[in-house]
Parts: C-alpha cells; sequence; structure tokens
C-alpha cells in the first residue's frame, strides 16, 4: 500500500513500496493497478515522486526530506529531469527576489544534505550519483525507472504510439495509467509554490494538455468513462480554462449524463458572469449546442459550422473530441534562402544543433537567439534551419515578427497564426476568429509532427508564446534583440547570444562576400577594413556588397571611404535597399521611453569602453535608480550589452548613430559632459583614498548636482575601478590639458600614481604626470607644477633615472616652500633621501632623513611621519648603525599599525630582515621577510610580495636551504602572465635554474 507522508525513515516497515502506482484523482489506489503499477518503473535502490507531493524513497522507505527550502530545491530539480537548473534560478525561488549574502552558500548546503540523504555512504565534497553539479547550477540524474513524471511522460508516448496505429483502446488504458501517476498538483506540498513556480506551472499545463489528449482519445474509441475521473479534476483545479470545461461537456455527455453536462454549463456561465464580467465564449457555447440537440456521440461526424468555427483536421475539431474527415495536411516548406558564402560561428551552430538532436520527452525543443542589432542572428538563424531541416521531415514554418521593425506595429500572432494554419493547408473558412483557438487548432495541426518553426526579429515572449507548438516533436528557433528570460524559465528554451565575430571569422566572411567578383583579397587591408566596421557582420556585408559591385576600386581606397566617413555612417549605408546600419539601429532606437532615449543620445560622450549604472546616472543626471531603469530598458533594446555585472558596453557604430541624433542642446550635452568628468574626479579621488589615504590630500571641489560617483568599498574595491578606468582617466587627463584646465588635469594624475605604482606601470605613471606637469606650466599652477614634479619624480626613480628624479624633487622642493606647505615639503625631502641610499651616498641620505623629521616634529603621528621614521632607518642601517636602525623600524611599526598602514608595517619587517641579514643571522633575517610577505598578502601588493620572495630566496639559499629559496622563487613564476612583473620573474627563473639540485 502507499507509504503515509507522515511516515519517516524509522517508522516504515522494510517491504513497503517505494512508488506508490497510478491511482485515479479521487482515490489513492484507484481501479488502476493501485500499488503494482510502477513495479516495471522502478530500479536501483531510490525513486522520486513529484506529481503531488515531493517524495523520495530509498530501499522501499520513505525519507523525511528536512526544511522546506531544501524540498524546493529538490522539487526544482525533479521538475526538470536530467536538466541543469542554475544557482541563481534555485535562489529565485528560495528567497522570492531578496536574498541574503550567504544564499548561494546556503544552496550548497542543502545540495550536499540532499546528496548524503540519497548516498548516506557518499564522503563529503565526493560528486552524488543521483545529484551534480553542472555548469553554473545542479542536475538530477534520473530515469523513468526512478521518477514518476518520467514514467508518466514514457506512458503518455506509449499511448500516442497506440492511437497512431488505431489501437484506441489500448491506447486508453495507457492513457489512463499514466494520469493515474499524479496524486495532485506538482509540488501540492510546497504551498504556494506549486501554483507560482514556472517549472510546476509547466508540469501542470502538461498535465491538462495530456488529460484533455486522453479524452479525445476516450471519446473517439467509446470509452468516455475512463477519462471521466481524470477530466473532473482538471475542470476542478481549472474552473475558468473553458476548453477544459467545454471537454468536460462533452465526455459527461457522451457517457450518458447529458442533465449534469447541462447544469455544468449553467454554473460555469454564471460564475464567469460573477468573476471574470464576461459571458462564455466559442468553444463553450458550440459544446453545449451539440449537447442541446443531442450531437454527442462517440465519433459525431458533424458539427454546425456556424461563426464559433468548424473542424478542420482529421481528428481534430474547434472542440476537442468531436471528429470530422478533412484532407491530409500539407507539408510547409518556408525557409527564406541560405545565405550565400556563409563562414563562422562554428561554436554557436554546433551548440545550437546539440539542441536539435536532443532527446526531451514531453518537452518541447527551443532555441532563443539573441544579440545586438545587426550581429547576423537571422543569417545564423537560417543556416542552421538549412542544416538541420532533415530531422524534420514533415516541414518548416516561417514568420518575420517584425519585432523592432520601423514602419507599422510588430506581427500580430493572431495573422501569423492565420498564416501558418493555411500553409498547414487549413481551409480560410474553417480558420477560428479568436486568439486562443487558432493557437489551439495550431498545436493540434502540428501534434505528431516533426516541424521546425522559426519566427525571426521577436520583440518579446509575449508574442513568441501563442505560436509554440505544443509536440516535442517540433522544435522553434526564436531570434531576438532582447533576451528572452521567460522562454527560458517558463519553457525550458536554451539560449544563445551572439556576439562580435572574431577578426578571424570577420576577414572570413568578408572574403567569401567578394572572392568570387575580385582579385584582390589582400588578407591586412581587408583586417583593416573589417576593424573599422567593428567587426559588425551588417556592416561588413554592406561594405563587401560596395567592393564587389565595383572590382576595380583598390581595397585601400574602399578603406579610406570607411575612415573618412566619421561617425556619420554614411559608408555603411544601403541606398538601394535602405537597410543600412543606421536604419537597422533606428528600429531599436524608437522603441526607447524619453529617459532610456537620452542616455542612449548622451553616451558618445564617455570616454571608457564599458560603462556602469551610476555613470550612466552621472551622465544624464538622473537619480541612481531611474538611471537603472534607463540601462534596463537599453539593454532590452540591445543597445548596450551587458559584459560584466554592472558594466554595459555598446558597439562603436551603435556611438557613431547615436552622436548624429542631435535631439540635445549644446548647453545639454556640455552640462551631461561636465557631470561625467566631475564622475571621475570624484570616484577617483575616493579610490585613490581606498588605496592609502595621503597624509595631506588634494580634495576635489564639492560634487556637481546630479554626480553619483562609484561606491568604492575597499582597496580591493578600488583596484578593481582603477583597472576598468584607466584608458578612460588617461583620456581624460589629456582632455583636460588640451582644453587648459590643469588642476582637473594633475588631480586624476595624483589620485592614479597609487595604482600605476602597484601594478608597476612606471611609463604610464610618468606619461600622465609629464601630461599634467605641462598642463600646470602653461598656465602657471605652482601647486599644480609642485605635485606633478614629486609625482613624476616618483616614476623616474622606479624606472631606474635618479638623477632626473632629484631634478624633479629639487623643483618640487621650491614650489612647496613657496607655497609654504610644510608636510608636503617634509615628504619631499624625505624622498631625496631616499633617492640617496639608491645612488649610495648613505650620509646625504641620512641627512636628508633628519631634515624631514625636523620639519615634521610639531607634526601629530601620521604616515608621512611614520614614513620619514622608516625611511631614516634604512638610511642609518647603510651607515651602519644596525641598533638604531632596529629602534627606528619598530617606531615606525607601532605607529603603522596604530594607523592601519599594513604595507608601511610590512616595509618594517623588510627593514628588520636587512638588519639581520647584514649582521649574518639569516634565519632570523628569513623569519622577518617571511612576515613583512605574510603582512602584504593581506592588502594583494604584487609587486611588493615578489620583490620580498625574491629577497627571501637569496637568504635562504645563503642559510643553506636551498628547498625553501626554490619555493619562494616557484611563488613568483606564478605572475608570469604580468608584464610588470616579468623582469622579477625572468629573475626567479634565472636562480631555479642555478640553482637545480
Amino acid at each position: 500500500m502507499n507509504a503515509s507522508p507522515s511516515r519517516t525513515l524509522d517508522e516504515l516497515p522494510k517491504d513497503e513500496a517505494p512508488l506508490s502506482g497510478a491511482a485515479a484523482p479521487d482515490s489513492r489506489e484507484g481501479p488502476h493497478g493501485g500499488p503494482d503499477v510502477l513495479r516495471d518503473y522502478t530500479c536501483n535502490n531510490v525513486q522520486f515522486s513529484v506529481l503531488g507531493p515531493v517524495r523520495v524513497w530509498r530501499d522501499g522507505i520513505e525519507l523525511s526530506l528536512g526544511p522546506k527550502q531544501q524540498r524546493l530545491i529538490l522539487a526544482a530539480l525533479l521538475a526538470r529531469p536530467g536538466r541543469s537548473v542554475s544557482l541563481e534560478e534555485l535562489v529565485e525561488l528560495l528567497w522570492d527576489g531578496s536574498p541574503p549574502a550567504s544564499a548561494a552558500n546556503a544552496v550548497h548546503r542543502h545540495v550536499g544534505t540532499l546528496r548524503r540523504l540519497l548516498q548516506p555512504e557518499l564522503s563529503a565534497r565526493v560528486p552524488g550519483r543521483w545529484l551534480v553539479r553542472q555548469g553554473g547550477g545542479y542536475l538530477l540524474r534520473v530515469s523513468a525507472s526512478s521518477l514518476d513524471l518520467l514514467a508518466f511522460r514514457s506512458l503518455m508516448e506509449q499511448a500516442r504510439a497506440m492511437t497512431r496505429a488505431d489501437r484506441q483502446a489500448e491506447a486508453v488504458g495507457l492513457f489512463t495509467t499514466a494520469l493515474g501517476l499524479w496524486q495532485g498538483r506538482a509540488g501540492a506540498d510546497l504551498d504556494l509554490v506549486a501554483d507560482t513556480y514556472p517549472g510546476f506551472v509547466v508540469l501542470e499545463h502538461e498535465y491538462v494538455s495530456a488529460v484533455r489528449e486522453a479524452a479525445e482519445v476516450g471519446l473517439n474509441a467509446n470509452r468516455a468513462a475512463a477519462v471521466l475521473p481524470f477530466l473532473r479534476q482538471a475542470a476542478e483545479r481549472n474552473p475558468l480554462d473553458e476548453a477544459v470545461q467545454a471537454q468536460l461537456m462533452m465526455v459527461l455527455a457522451a457517457d450518458g449524463k447529458q442533465a449534469e453536462a447541462m447544469a455544468s454549463y449553467e454554473a460555469l456561465r454564471l460564475r464567469l458572469a460573477d468573476e471574470l464580467g464576461v459571458d462564455p465564449g466559442a468553444e463553450l457555447r458550440t459544446a453545449y449546442h451539440h449537447i442541446l440537440h443531442q450531437q454527442v456521440t462517440a465519433a459525431p461526424l458533424s458539427q454546425p459550422t456556424d461563426a464559433s468555427g468548424p473542424p478542420v483536421l482529421e481528428g481534430t475539431s474547434a472542440v476537442p473530441g468531436v471528429r470530422i474527415a478533412s484532407a491530409a495536411p500539407l507539408r510547409p516548406a518556408q525557409l527564406p534562402a541560405d545565405l550565400m558564402g556563409f563562414t563562422g560561428r562554428r561554436e554557436i551552430l554546433q551548440r545550437a544543433k546539440n539542441v536539435a538532436q536532443e532527446t526531451t520527452g514531453a518537452a518541447l525543443r527551443i532555441l532563443a537567439i539573441d544579440g545586438i542589432p545587426g550581429i547576423g542572428k537571422t543569417a545564423v538563424a537560417v543556416h542552421l534551419a538549412h542544416q538541420i531541416a532533415a530531422q524534420f521531415p514533415d516541414g518548416q514554418l516561417y514568420a518575420d515578427l517584425r519585432g523592432f521593425a520601423p514602419e507599422g506595429n510588430p506581427a500580430d500572432p493572431h495573422e501569423v497564426l492565420h498564416d501558418f494554419l493555411d500553409a498547414l493547408g487549413v481551409a480560410q473558412q474553417q480558420i477560428p476568429v479568436s486568439l486562443d483557438r487558432r493557437s489551439a487548432l495550431y498545436r493540434s495541426a502540428l501534434s505528431g509532427r516533426r516541424i521546425l518553426v522559426i519566427l525571426d526579429n521577436a520583440r518579446d515572449v509575449e508574442q513568441v508564446r501563442p505560436l509554440l507548438p505544443g509536440t516535442p516533436e517540433c522544435m522553434v528557433v526564436v531570434t531576438s534583440r532582447s533576451r528572452l528570460t521567460s522562454l527560458v524559465t517558463a519553457h525550458g528554451a536554451h539560449s544563445l547570444t551572439l556576439d562580435v565575430p572574431t577578426l578571424q571569422e570577420a576577414t572570413a566572411y568578408f572574403v567569401a562576400r567578394v572572392e568570387k567578383y575580385r582579385t584582390d583579397t589582400e588578407t591586412a587591408a581587408i583586417e583593416r577594413i573589417a576593424e573599422h566596421c567593428g567587426r559588425l557582420p551588417l556592416a561588413l556585408a554592406l561594405v563587401a556588397t560596395r567592393a564587389a559591385i565595383h572590382p576595380d576600386q583598390p581595397l585601400t581606397e574602399i578603406e579610406a571611404e570607411i575612415t573618412g566617413a566619421g561617425r556619420r555612417l554614411e559608408a555603411f549605408s544601403d541606398h538601394d535597399s535602405g537597410n543600412g546600419v543606421r536604419r537597422v539601429f533606428s528600429w531599436s532606437y524608437r522603441t526607447l521611453g524619453p529617459q532610456a532615449a537620452r542616455a542612449f543620445r548622451l553616451l558618445p560622450l564617455y570616454p571608457g569602453t564599458d560603462i556602469t549604472t551610476r555613470a550612466v546616472a552621472s551622465l544624464t543626471g538622473l537619480p541612481p535608480r531611474q538611471a537603472a531603469v534607463a540601462v534596463r530598458e537599453l539593454a532590452h533594446a540591445r543597445l548596450l550589452t551587458a559584459r560584466r555585472p554592472d558594466r554595459y558596453w555598446s558597439h562603436d557604430l551603435m556611438l557613431a548613430y547615436a552622436a548624429e541624433l542631435g535631439d540635445d542642446s549644446k548647453t545639454e550635452r556640455a552640462e551631461a559632459k561636465s557631470r561625467l568628468v566631475d564622475h571621475y574626479r570624484q570616484t577617483a579621488h575616493a579610490a585613490n583614498l581606498a588605496l592609502r589615504p595621503p597624509t595631506n590630500p588634494v580634495l576635489p571641489p564639492a560634487p556637481l548636482k546630479g554626480v553619483a560617483p562609484e561606491l568604492i568599498s575597499d582597496s580591493t574595491a578600488a583596484m578593481a575601478w582603477f583597472t576598468e578606468e584607466s584608458c578612460a582617466l588617461r583620456a581624460l587627463i589629456d582632455d583636460a590639458a588640451a582644453r587648459g584646465d590643469a588642476r582637473l588635469a594633475w588631480e586624476l594624475a595624483l589620485s592614479m600614481q597609487l595604482f600605476h605604482q602597484r601594478n608597476n606601470w612606471w611609463h604610464d605613471w610618468a606619461a600622465t604626470m609629464r601630461t599634467a606637469l605641462e598642463a600646470a606650466r602653461r598656465v602657471d599652477d605652482v601647486e599644480g607644477m609642485a605635485r606633478t614634479h614629486h609625482g613624476l619624480a616618483g616614476a623616474q626613480y622606479f624606472l631606474g633615472d635618479t638623477h632626473d628624479a632629484l631634478t624633479h624633487l629639487e623643483f618640487a622642493r621650491d614650489f612647496f616652500e613657496r607655497l609654504g606647505l610644510v608636510e608636503d615639503l617634509a615628504h619631499v625631502v624625505k624622498d631625496m633621501g631616499t633617492v640617496w641610499i639608491s645612488k649610495g651616498d648613505f650620509a646625504a641620505a641620512c641627512q636628508h632623513h633628519e631634515q624631514a623629521m625636523g620639519l615634521l616634529r610639531r607634526t601629530g603621528p601620521s604616515e608621512l611621519k611614520a614614513d620619514t621614521v622608516l625611511a631614516t632607518g634604512y638610511s642609518q642601517l647603510r651607515l651602519g648603525n644596525a641598533a638604531k636602525a632596529i629602534e627606528l623600524a619598530g617606531s615606525a611599526a607601532t605607529v603603522f599599525r596604530e594607523l592601519g598602514n599594513i604595507r608601511g608595517e610590512a616595509g618594517c619587517f623588510s627593514l628588520l630582515g636587512d638588519v639581520h641579514r647584514a649582521s649574518g643571522n639569516l634565519l632570523r633575517a628569513a623569519q622577518f621577510y617571511r612576515q613583512g610577505i605574510e603582512l602584504l598578502r593581506q592588502i594583494g601588493g604584487r609587486a611588493d610580495i615578489v620583490h620580498g620572495l625574491l629577497v627571501l630566496g637569496e637568504v635562504l639559499v645563503d642559510a643553506g636551504d636551498q628547498a625553501g629559496a626554490r619555493s619562494a622563487w616557484m611563488e613568483v613564476l606564478a605572475h608570469a602572465a604580468e608584464p610588470a612583473l616579468l623582469p622579477a620573474v625572468q629573475q626567479a627563473r634565472a636562480r631555479l635554474q642555478e640553482t637545480q639540485p
């Protein structure tokens, strides 16, 4: 007998059956085989049930599945057997859009618990047999022998096979056995989730479709009574589904219950009027007409041909279950011609072909291809369709849904269905009027047929949904500029995003279009043309067409035309068809609301590659939340593309189009640019403070109104922001210098210098400082000249030019003396001492360090003061005063520790290491070097860590610990991919070769 849901592992006898078997909806065991029905569908030792309450048995004993969140995860996996459910979807399911920071870890913990529940012998961190990690989610490996859902689908396929073989009585038996596996809604024990989670909603639709299919066969086989209990339950669970209710009325009448059928109609009529304020639709009225006139038989041969719509295909009708003879269906072949010379996209095409070859049970195969305008979505879809057409021998349907077309509205699914039904051989007078009935008839017409459906250029999911077949034998390929996320979550679609092709693919594409017409296909010229086109397939096609039409025009001239066209896009126009790049982009632009459209027009002012939401807020002056809405709208129209979290990219040709639009006044654009520049100014200052707050920072002016700087939380976030925006910042420094805004130029250059130093980007550091210094000189900005001379000295010192470094420091010293900025003057003098150490003049170094300490004597504790003490310690060590160096290192370390300056504290340990190395206490020196390196690991100072490891290796070799030395140098090799650290890597590699055992 069935295991009660309340009984757990410890309470059940060992011999109770794990899967309850097929029961009629109003009985736990019922007339269809009771507990033995699934005996042929069980194997191994674990069985799962999702058709009703979520339940699991191991060795015949029902398991307690733990807390609700754990059961929800299992239920989601059972609803999509054999397919990966992403971590994001599981988090959304468990926390409904408001997940805690620990959400991902919580999911992983629940999954681990479920694995061990299914396999108690499983060791920690060992992949399980049933529940496995796949991609960014989890997958449950089950079969029809272990999951009732797959058993149900297997039985349904057998029933359909019997129907096609005209063995309808046997088909009814299989249908009722399959439906008997359902013990309520999928996930019925999970409260409201069973009604709202897309995975369960899809299963409920599958159940209702199966019931209706069984009812139709039952009517034709004179076995209406067999399907009636299931149809009653479907009608009860879907009280306002007129199609289900109409079929229930027909089955009741066929079973001799005409009075109940009429009463059912009247009750539903009153309910529709009371709850929805509408009258019964055409399908209900037709059913009522048949019952009223006693026209319902097991297989009626006719029905009225009134406005409600007559039957149209063999075995189908506007009212399911009413059969009428009709002509055989046609085989449509609507694919457009394949693109001549199609090349590239191999990886995308292979992934798409894998979808076509899937065996999905009762699930429809859907491939959703998205990408920016002009990226070649239609070309890929049509090429793919031609390659896989042989897998769909019953034909191909194609429709351009005109989702972003400039003229008129997008295609109406109502009209598309009319055209599809016409292509399938349905007579015009027999096509229903309503969208729902057309969609139902369309699904009926495709049932059991292998047809490929191409839905090109869709606007959104609502446009696509009525055009989806209901049979797994079909496949649908949808293209859209928008990501059709709902198709993935609700229908299990596979999503493929097209990016710009590689340079090799773009070049091959161009050559394939022109090689029949030209003899000059020089690779370098074509590569340059491809880059000028931004590798956008539409732009490449337009230029290739021109090259093919004018074979005598050199490619260099065509390249010059593209380059000379500037940002006006004239080089990418098609004057014959009008389908140039500009016009194609306009289709997306016209869909935008006012705020998103304005944001798009202002995007060309942005100097970087990828833009953030807060940068858009600053550019437009919108509050960040409104800017986020505009960004989402731009991303939906594919005028922006998300490359990484909160990083959006727009194609160069799109930006050229945006620059042409010119709907904003010069004043508005100037204000937008000012806000954007201030966005960088404020964020760069905040990021520099996060890296290491200077003793006497240069404060920027107050933010302009409408500016929303980035939120920099720590040094890691600061380094990440500088890395993303370094090119944009350098462009802004150049622009500010050219415009005469010297203060902005040197502020930005100063903000970047610690970032440059930590990355060993000495040449970039020097270049930005020179630009800023020249700008300050032109306007006689004394503070600017002082600070940029000081910054340029640092870059030259690290580049090894100590003479030039001292020259710049002397200029900086003189300017800071004129300004009376004592702390800045002390900083410069301290740095002069450091340069003298590198030049080997330790007495001069000590003199400068002590002079700097004298200048700072009246100031409180500060990082500059601690730096100066530490620098004095180094100079004292070089003079042979080891005890004084140790004392100064301890004093500096105390201040650094109080200020939380980890890098400074690490420098103190390095000095102590130098002291002990100089005295010959090598093991003690190595201990201090290691302590310094461990501190640096906390802040990710890669350059300092690498330098420390090199020194540590040398000390360990001298101490006789060759293995330890080699370990340190091996760690340096891990940074081989960082160009700035390449000299250190080469040094470590050389030392490893020299010390081979």
